[in-house]
């Protein structure tokens, strides 16, 4: 058993980027191998998934992988909710090349439907809103589609909730307007304004759907006069260089409809951390607090930023002071790909996986989560130097213990019991 189980092209010009405290000579991929060895025998011992890949990069760009199994970092896979990151740093890019003035510009001023009432509440929505999904447009709890421990308990713990947004959801997808095949990102996203209600006041209520992106893509195409495709052209996949990737759909949901690599993806989180496709003002924008007024509530990931979560997993207290002086980011998506960016240590990481036929079973979609929170301490301990000759000792530390026995039983049943985890 491991140690880690246990208890406890660009469309616009490119910034300065982030430079590092202090020059070094560049490491060799001989020394970068040693370095990273506990870190591979950990993920070869890993027996409870075997189709998943594993990078880290930091600032000079990746410096270690691991895949297994068949999977590879060039495995094209569904990503669920891992597309809600990069499509909310797509939108924003119509603010960096000045398409759209700000992220504060009201969506009034630019989808000429949208109502100018200040007795409705709708007038005040921003671009904003829309990236951080707090425009209150229908409602939605991660734990609608996670397979982890938290979202199987809130999940039992709230049907009245999750019948009412699976009976939105259907309602969304049975929609002509918003139908992948027939419909269009205009059409659709007039067709939320006029269905869909609030749920509270916007930039006070958080919901967790895909409408609130639908509705940056109307506005995105409206803003650029662009067909659909072309703005994911030319705002993520030429600047990223994710050149593998692509949106399903003529009307692409671009909360959860996004194909992509390992490698593709890796060069996204590359990007954002080192600041080499967005201003660094529109990044540390979408890296802050969203969603301060969920203060105290269980949370199954943390906060919100834009499309993603300030990274706070399964804590029963909420966002805690830990959970923010981390300064960590995850987008996990319901195949079991997980993405973080830890801007305290200054690296990415992610574990590549799409737990669902022909590269996986659906079942076991959960474990992958545990496996990136229990393996994320190693790999700052060996950023950090820690691999000489107490490594071993450094690997059962206290520090290391990102798990509980709860987490340790819940991710043992899900691979011995399928049918358990999948409920």
């Amino acid at each position: 058993m491991l140690s880690i189980f246990a208890v406890g092209g660009a469309a616009f010009a490119a910034p300065e980027s982030a430079a590092p405290e202090s020059a070094a000579a560049p490491e060799s991929a001989a020394a970068r191998q040693g370095k990273f060895a506990p870190l591979r025998t950990l993920l070869e011992g890993w027996e409870l998934t075997t189709e998943f890949a594993v990078s880290v990069g930091t600032s000079e760009g990746e410096r270690f992988r691991y895949e297994g199994g068949s999977f590879t970092m060039q495995t094209l896979v569904p990503t669920a909710s891992v597309s809600k990151w990069p499509s909310a740093m797509m939108f924003a890019g119509l603010v960096a090349d000045g398409t759209i003035s700000t992220l504060d510009t009201r969506v009034n001023t630019i989808l000429p439907y949208w109502t100018k009432e200040a007795s409705d509440p709708r007038s005040a929505i921003t671009l904003r809103m829309l990236l951080t999904f707090t425009s209150g447009f229908g409602d939605g709890h991660p734990g609608l589609e996670a397979n982890t421990r938290a979202a199987h308990a809130w999940r039992a713990a709230n049907p009245a909730e999750l019948a009412r947004a699976n009976a939105s959801r259907l309602e969304f997808q049975q929609s002509a307007a918003c139908n992948a095949v027939i419909g269009s990102n205009a059409r659709c996203g007039k067709w939320i304004y006029e269905h869909v209600k609030l749920i509270g006041t916007p930039g006070a209520v958080y919901s967790y759907n895909s409408n609130h992106l639908q509705l940056a893509a109307a506005v995105a195409v409206a803003a650029t006069g662009l067909p659909i495709h072309e703005i994911t052209q030319k705002y993520l996949l030429r600047p990223y260089n994710m050149s593998h990737s692509y949106y399903k759909g003529n009307c692409p949901d671009f909360a959860g409809s996004l194909m992509t690599t390992g490698d593709d993806y890796g060069r996204f989180l590359h990007g954002l951390l080192t600041y080499q496709v967005l201003p660094r003002e529109i990044i540390e924008q979408s890296e802050l607090d969203a969603t301060p007024f969920l203060k105290g509530e269980n949370q199954l990931y943390g906060h919100y930023g834009f499309g993603h979560f300030l990274m706070c997993f399964d804590m029963a207290a909420g966002f805690t002071h830990a959970c923010k002086e981390a300064r960590s980011h995850m987008d996990p998506g319901a195949f079991g790909f997980i993405p973080i960016i830890d801007r305290k240590h200054g690296y990415y990481m992610q574990v590549a996986a799409a737990e669902i036929p022909p590269t996986g079973v659906y079942a076991l979609s959960g474990i992958p989560e545990y496996l990136a929170v229990a393996a994320k301490p190693h790999v700052e301990a060996i950023l950090a130097g820690k691999t000489g000759p107490t490594a071993a000792a450094e690997h059962a530390h206290h520090d290391m213990l990102s798990l509980s026995v709860a987490d340790v039983n819940y991710v043992v049943d899900c691979k011995l019991h399928p049918k358990h985890c999948a409920q």
